[in-house]
């Protein structure tokens, strides 16, 4: 589908759309590209729609948009997981000839990153919020989901920075990744980190894949959590790690750094100094291991596994960073360098730049 107008023709066809609203001009369509093409179609004094149509320029974006309406499917279908269903935009259809995805669009809503940006702060309540919704889902597939005959549909794949060289080994790089990568390998200490976080991820619930602020939508009191297409049945320490690796993110780029001045991670030097990020990722962290009733007993090793995973997410976030650059930006290298401190030494970067060292065992 080529165009807008194609589009209004094509919700209209399958009564997602009114002929009153398009000719009274209260349908407004806003294309936006990322991994598919994504439209929001706007309609005055009704919910609006959320539309992702597949990239034919993106290797597997028909698939990963066909598990997404999968998955929207079971969650939908079944009672058992209503708890899920809350936490997601309602979904509407799937049209796999045209490629199309169509869910809610939540009216209204802002991501969390745009809350942050926005406050030029970091709430605790918001990483709260967020840690419930994890422990939400997280909860409910362990109990429901996850040995369900369903879940055959989910490939129970680690994630996939933990392979990184047999990844890097088909991908087309840009400069700057065959530049990570070549860093990457010549730490045969990360190397050997990585492929142990792989050897002992856990299968345990259905966790999110891509948990970052921009999937995490705040419409007024309720959060929503979107782009379920990397969903899979997997380690649920990974989504936590993912949220601290957020965090960490933002304090990585508020660094200043003059022209010449030496590439140094510092806990100060950031519009977002760590002493502002800490308050919340503490708050995620007490708060999610207290709705998963993790025991004293499981603190410890929970923390140093989701700190590396942190650690791993942010490897995978400066590659991804860097697919359309031909060298690495100081920002990449910085979050490089923390990365690697995370992934090799999670206990000891726990407590330096995470301040939780003290907070595993209250």
């Amino acid at each position: 589908m080529n165009s807008k107008h194609e589009l209004v023709r094509y919700l209209l066809e399958r009564g997602l759309l009114s002929h009153a609203a398009v000719v009274d001009g209260d349908v407004t369509v806003v294309e936006r590209m990322r991994r598919h093409r994504n439209f929001s179609v706007l309609r005055r004094g009704e919910p609006g729609l959320f539309i992702k149509q597949m990239r034919p320029d993106q290797e597997g974006s028909a698939q990963t948009l066909q598990k997404e309406a999968a998955f929207y499917g079971i969650i939908a279908g079944d009672p058992a997981l209503a708890e899920i269903h809350a936490l997601l935009p309602r979904f509407h259809a799937y049209d796999p000839e045209a490629h199309f995805l169509i869910v809610e669009l939540l009216a209204g809503a802002e991501d969390v990153s745009e809350h942050h940006m926005r406050l030029r702060s970091f709430p605790v309540d918001i990483a709260r919020r967020m840690a419930g919704a994890l422990a939400a889902f997280h909860g409910a597939s362990r109990r429901e989901l996850a040995s369900r005959p369903s879940g055959v549909m989910f490939s129970r794949t680690p994630a996939w920075i933990l392979s990184f060289q047999q990844y890097a080994g088909y991908a087309p790089m840009s400069g700057a990744n065959g530049q990570f990568v070549s860093l990457l390998r010549g730490s045969s200490e990360l190397v050997q980190a990585l492929e142990q976080l792989r050897a002992t991820w856990r299968f345990e619930t259905l966790i999110h894949g891509d948990m970052k602020f921009d999937n995490c939508m705040l419409a007024g009191e309720r959060l929503r959590i979107v782009d379920w297409e990397l969903a899979d049945i997997g380690d649920p320490l990974w989504d936590a790690g993912s949220i601290l690796q957020a965090y960490l993110m933002w304090w990585i780029n508020g660094m200043q750094m003059p022209p010449g001045a030496p590439l140094m991670l510092s806990p100060t030097a950031s519009m977002y100094p760590l002493e502002s990020v800490r308050p919340a990722m503490q708050a995620f962290w007490n708060e999610y291991t207290t709705r998963m009733e993790l025991g004293p007993h499981e603190l410890d090793e929970k923390l140093e596994r989701a700190v590396a995973y942190a650690g791993a997410r942010l490897l995978q976030t400066v590659y991804e960073m860097s697919v359309f650059s031909q060298s690495l930006a100081p920002q990449a290298m910085l979050a490089l360098q923390a990365s690697m401190n995370l992934v090799r030494q999670p206990r000891a970067a726990a407590a330096e730049l995470i301040g939780m060292e003290a907070v595993a065992h209250v």
